[in-house]
């Protein structure tokens, strides 16, 4: 029979000397009792990075926002430049692509402010995404539920102000006046239920459930809220979704090939706006707009606003024009009311040309790619693919790009997906 003495070193080997273990069970509980304090912290940045719109149209809390995301941003940067983790290939073809409006703001006397702070947001919240993807599990997962958490309280109050009437009043240049929400206008609600679901499912996909409270909570208060509103760019978008959630589910991997990828997508949004703003396609169709969507073969306008954009755009089709170069004033007859093309490649290609677009389509097809390749459980990329290709349609009338930095939640997320997730955070674990 071995002896004390004999045990007790094996032991050791096993699980440590005593001291040892009592400082991992100390810090274990430190962690935990810190764990409030941080995700209070954490939200406190994300509600900086990603404020609702309502901040925006209130002319003291604006200020104050605006001078804490570059306090935000400099100790982002400053983080990475002490802890340095590897910055993915989406993030720098981010910068670039941000880079591609000052040319052309600075030529034109555009709204360089306006560039430089949603610059200043949007690259800070990459900079968090990417951080904490490279720190540990559970770092990575109070990431996702302090976002996913955000973006249903913003659908909640939103909802609640509609319910009891609480608004403001929005207009453009003293026209156009109608309610405005936590979140915009009713039709800016469509930003955010699709990337809230998407962030609470990848939430979930961490854990053993199913299905979590959190996505079934984005689903019913999203619904609720595009049926309510009458929303029917987002009830297009909500059906797109179904459809490829499900296209996604029948492949054994959740999708991740051809038409039902994220670089399928990218490619069929793309065709999809060439055949509807430039051939018009959708005039075969004008019965079942009508039916269905009440809507004409104008879509509210909206082809009015294209046909004055293609000439202005013609002008300076390689670099644009800048940021808030007076939005081109794409409305007819309406001298030099400053307005919006609603359609997300017109933008883009009037704020910083072909160069622009092409730097954005780059951008969608490598995070795409990497979302496709790695090791995603199977429901995560179907939500990934679902949303994607719902808000990739959406864009053929809606702007999603300057609101909130909702939109570019899909490739930065996208480019982490597999270390967020807890899954194969590399290139190529999926064969192709």
């Amino acid at each position: 029979m071995s002896s004390t003495a004999e045990i007790v070193p094996i032991a050791w080997k096993q699980v440590g000397p005593p001291a040892a273990g009592a400082a991992a069970v100390s810090a274990r509980r430190i962690t935990e009792r810190a764990y409030p304090l941080r995700y209070l912290g954490l939200v406190v940045l994300c509600l900086i990075l990603m404020k609702p719109i309502l901040v925006d149209q209130d002319p003291s809390l604006a200020p104050l926002v605006k001078a804490a995301t570059a306090v935000v941003f400099s100790g982002l940067v400053l983080a990475h430049l002490l802890r340095r983790p590897p910055l993915s290939p989406v993030f720098l073809l981010f910068v670039f692509y941000r880079l591609a409006f000052l040319p052309p703001t600075l030529y034109h006397g555009g709204d360089l402010l306006n560039w430089g702070y949603a610059t200043v947001a949007q690259v800070s919240l990459f900079l968090l995404i990417e951080l904490h993807a490279d720190a540990g599990p559970d770092a990575r997962r109070r990431l996702l539920r302090v976002i996913a958490d955000l973006l249903l309280a913003y659908l909640v109050i939103n909802y609640l102000m509609i319910l009891t009437g609480t608004s403001r009043t929005f207009t453009m240049d003293g026209q156009f006046a109608q309610p405005s929400y936590l979140l915009g206008i009713r039709t800016r609600v469509t930003d955010c239920i699709f990337t809230a679901v998407l962030v609470s499912a990848l939430y979930d996909s961490g854990s053993s459930r199913r299905i979590g409270w959190r996505t079934l909570l984005a689903l019913a208060i999203g619904a609720v809220q595009i049926i309510s509103l009458q929303v029917a760019t987002a009830a297009v978008g909500a059906g797109i979704g179904v459809v490829f959630y499900c296209l996604a589910r029948m492949q054994p991997d959740g999708g991740g090939r051809g038409l039902v990828s994220m670089r399928g997508i990218t490619v069929m949004g793309l065709l999809v706006n060439v055949l509807v703003v430039g051939a018009r396609i959708h005039v075969h169709f004008a019965a079942l707009l009508g039916h269905l969507f009440g809507k004409s073969v104008t879509l509210t306008g909206r082809t009015d606003l294209w046909d004055a954009a293609f000439p202005i755009l013609g002008e300076s089709p390689l670099f644009g024009y800048g940021i808030n170069y007076s939005f081109g004033a794409f409305i007819p007859g309406a001298s030099g009311l400053a307005w919006q093309a609603h359609n997300q490649y017109l933008q883009l290609m009037y704020d910083g040309g072909v160069a622009a677009v092409c730097l954005f389509l780059l951008l969608l097809l490598t995070a795409g790619a990497h979302v496709d390749r790695t090791s995603l459980k199977p429901r995560a990329r179907a939500v990934f693919i679902a949303v994607y290709a719902a808000m990739s349609i959406m864009m053929v009338t809606e702007i999603y790009t300057y609101n909130m930095a909702l939109f570019y939640l899909i490739p930065f997320l996208g480019a982490r997906a597999g270390r967020l997730t807890g899954s194969a955070d590399h290139e190529g674990s999926r064969s192709r």
